[in-house]
């Protein structure tokens, strides 16, 4: 047993998982983990259980997302490839988690013992390598002496990276006692301390770069969160008067209502005073974005790489150079320590602000008074300004029709006002996390969505370790609020099941359109390929064991329904899970999703001709 200045293996781990501030562990149960598990309660810790290691891996993903951190625990071999999907996407997404890998016993495996859950080799070791490429490091504990070290050093490295680890943790090294002497530090969780002079050869570039621009802006996103400094970047903005655009993945870092922000960067898809204002910018200063096609929703990164000052985590590319081993949040901090080299601190007014647009009232554009608001209507980038302006228009048409039926122009706009400040808003890829780019969020909304990984039927485990996060913090009422398609939920329509489990109450929309809808878009539209099997959703929660005045369900065909349940005093005061379905034509899609799957379609097909003619 072990004394009081030593500690087994798991509770150290556990211990060290509390310190987080974590509560619940997702994962499943096998008899590989078995004996670890035991010590979870020990640690004051809930236990989730999934009902599947796929889904568990999406909610601890999710309940990161709004927590910072999260744990999963999973068995080698069966348990952690099945989860590999989930890990991957943490890791392309950069969300923290600490994957806890049951493993059989360190003697079996030296005497390469042919067990279950391997491939008839005896070699364990092969299956942890398969995912290694998905996480930021991955230990397996075999020395009691050096474990302390190992859990410390590979949580942190977690934290500070916003990327998933894995721990090995073979059965006969649970209850192994280990010294206790580091649970009386905390860990360290910061980046490491920057150069100082590399620190100030970036910072003299960047004031460079600002001092010689005249229409410089600010364009955030997502990636990396942890890196993704929102009070650092809200101040950058202010001391120096530059606009604030988001791209789809940062929605939530900055306040929408926020003066200097100036709406979404959303490729060709963007409001057309978005799109002026960012594509004629002499200086791009980026923060926490990635260069892929949804989450600029554009097929190519259009800026000129002599145009950009590119903040990322451990890398900065300052107008082509490049600055490596610099710690994000240092960075920015020493930029805005230095801010008063160019403007006053608290001015707004030494930088110029490009103009706006005067054009389309339906487009909500805040334009400043004078003629410097006007510019010429000429095409921008390839005629991107003017599709952007066509499509607007299409929108306003659209979304002035007779018709009663529920449609997504009309849907997505009109939540805008139903919608609560510290909502948490979950948005499935296909129509959803699209669609939501044209609802207008309140201020302190936690987004979460996949515009990297993008893997179908995310999130709504994702969903369910949100709610489990929130339900964990000191604001345990804030509402957690899912947007699904059908195709989506058939994938994971399971976690359902562990939402009703574990009492979680949030408020999940199943788009029913009887199929898939991207893929529609893209190729196939009448194909059975792209077609689902109807379900009937809502008695869904009585098939997983709901009881009865624990939920309610709703099924929405048309506008009038719906601006009736978002008024329905009973819809919005309960505190219980809420269903809804949302019946819409199978042709029907956000405007913004058809315009994005139309370039694709164009830069496909634009491919195809080139590989056929260097084929000839």
């Amino acid at each position: 047993m072990p004394s009081r200045s030593t500690v087994s293996v798991a509770q150290y781990l556990f211990a060290r998982i509390k310190e987080l501030g974590v509560q619940s562990v997702h994962g499943v149960p096998g008899d590989y983990n078995l004996v670890s598990l035991d010590y979870v309660s020990k640690a004051g810790l809930r236990w989730v259980g999934n009902c599947n290691e796929l889904n568990a891996g999406y909610a601890a993903d999710g309940y990161a997302r709004v927590h910072g951190i999260s744990a999963l625990m999973t068995v080698a071999g069966v348990g952690e490839l099945s989860a590999s999907n989930a890990i991957a996407g943490a890791y392309a997404e950069y969300v923290p988690i600490v994957h806890i890998v049951g493993q059989p016993s360190l003697k079996s495996q030296q005497q390469k013992k042919l067990l279950h859950h391997s491939l008839g080799d005896g070699n364990f070791m092969a299956l942890a390598k398969i995912s290694e490429r998905t996480v930021a490091k991955s230990v397996q504990i075999l020395c009691a002496k050096q474990a302390p070290g190992m859990i410390d050093d590979i949580i942190t490295q977690c934290w500070n990276t916003s990327r998933p680890v894995s721990i090995i943790l073979p059965t006969d090294m649970v209850h192994t006692p280990i010294s206790a002497a580091n649970l009386a530090r905390p860990l360290r969780l910061s980046g490491s301390e920057n150069d100082r002079t590399h620190e100030a050869h970036a910072v003299d570039d960047i004031l460079a770069a600002l001092r010689a621009a005249q229409q410089p802006v600010l364009l955030v996103g997502g990636y990396n969160m942890r890196f993704t400094r929102r009070r650092e970047v809200i101040s950058l903005s202010e001391r120096l008067g530059l606009p604030i655009f988001l791209s789809p993945s940062g929605r939530g870092i900055i306040d929408e209502q926020h003066p200097n922000f100036n709406g979404l960067y959303l490729g060709d898809c963007s409001k057309p005073h978005v799109i002026e204002m960012v594509r004629s910018a002499d200086l791009i200063i980026s923060i926490g974005n990635i260069h892929s096609d949804l989450n600029v929703a554009s097929v190519s990164w259009d800026f000129d790489p002599l145009r950009m000052v590119e903040v990322q985590n451990e890398t900065v590319h300052i107008r082509g150079k490049t600055y490596r081993r610099l710690n994000s949040d240092g960075l920015l901090q020493a930029l805005l320590s230095r801010s008063s080299e160019l403007v006053p601190t608290g001015s707004c007014e030494a930088v110029a602000l490009p103009s706006t647009i005067s054009i389309l009232e339906s487009s909500n554009v805040r334009v400043p008074a004078g003629p410097s608001a006007l510019i010429s209507a000429e095409p921008v980038y390839g005629g991107g300004f003017m599709k952007g302006v066509l499509r607007r228009m299409s929108h306003t048409l659209s979304n002035s029709e007779d018709s009663d039926h529920l449609s997504h122009d009309w849907l997505w706009p009109t939540l805008s006002a139903w919608l609560l400040p510290e909502d948490t808003i979950i948005a499935e890829t296909g129509t959803s996390n699209f669609g939501i780019w044209s609802t207008k969020f309140p201020r302190g909304v936690t987004f979460i969505s996949q515009y990297v990984w993008a893997s179908i039927g995310y999130s709504l485990g994702a969903c369910q370790g949100a709610a489990a996060a929130v339900q964990d913090s000191m604001h345990p009422d804030r509402r957690t609020i899912l947007f699904i398609g059908d195709g989506s939920f058939q994938f994971t329509c399971q976690e359902l099941s562990t939402i009703i489990k574990n009492s979680l109450t949030p408020i999940i929309f199943v788009i029913c359109n009887k199929g898939y809808t991207v893929e529609r878009l893209i190729h196939g539209m009448h194909e059975s390929y792209n077609d689902i099997q109807e379900w009937q959703y809502r008695k869904l929660l009585e098939v997983f064991g709901a009881e009865r005045k624990s939920y309610q369900t709703h099924q929405i065909r048309t506008k009038t329904e719906f601006s009736a349940l978002l008024k329905d005093p009973s819809f919005n005061s309960d505190r219980v899970l809420r269903f809804i379905e949302l019946h819409m034509d199978q042709n029907d899609a956000p405007s913004d999703l058809k315009t994005l799957t139309e370039q694709l379609i164009v830069r496909d097909s634009q491919k195809s001709k080139i590989d056929e003619d260097e084929a000839t």
